[in-house]
C-alpha cells in the first residue's frame, strides 16, 4: 500500500518537475499522500484489532475444548464403571439362575443407556469455570 502511495507521489512529484503540476496541486499532492499514509496506519491498526480478537477467540474454543473433552472423560468413565458393575451383576445372576440379580442388572443397564450424557452438560461447564471447582473421582 505504501509502495503504492509512493508511486503515485513519485510520478506527481515528476509531473511537478517537468512543469505540469502547479505549486497548489503540489500541496495537493502531498496532503494526499498524508491522507494515503494515515489510511495506511489506520488499516494496519484494524489489522491488529482483527488478529486481536481472533486470538481471543481461538482462546475461548481452545477453553470450551478443554471444558468438553473434561466433561466426556469423566461422564463415560462413571458409565463405563456403572456398565461394568450392572454386567458383572448380570453375569452371576445368569450363573446362579437369581431372577432378582437379573433384574437390577438389565433395569441398571437400561437406565444408563436411555440417560442423555449431555443433560449435565451446562452445569458442568459452570462449575468447569469456577477457580475452586475439583473433580473427585
Amino acid at each position: 500500500m505504501i509502495q503504492k502511495v509512493a508511486t503515485s507521489f513519485v510520478r506527481a512529484m515528476g509531473n511537478y518537475a517537468n512543469g505540469v503540476a502547479t505549486p497548489v496541486n503540489a500541496l495537493a499532492i502531498i496532503a494526499e499522500f498524508v491522507s494515503s499514509l494515515n489510511t495506511v496506519v489506520q488499516e494496519e491498526t484494524k489489522r491488529c484489532r482483527i488478529a486481536a480478537q481472533r486470538d481471543v477467540l481461538i482462546h475461548a474454543i481452545e477453553s470450551e475444548k478443554t471444558v468438553l473433552l473434561a466433561y466426556f472423560t469423566q461422564r463415560f468413565a462413571e458409565r463405563k464403571h456403572a456398565l461394568e458393575q450392572f454386567y458383572q451383576l448380570l453375569e452371576q445372576g445368569v450363573a446362579a439362575k437369581d431372577l432378582k440379580s437379573i433384574d437390577v442388572a438389565l433395569a441398571g443397564i437400561l437406565g444408563i443407556l436411555q440417560d442423555n450424557p449431555l443433560q449435565d452438560l451446562a452445569a458442568f461447564a459452570k462449575h468447569w469455570r469456577r477457580e475452586d471447582f475439583i473433580i473427585e473421582l
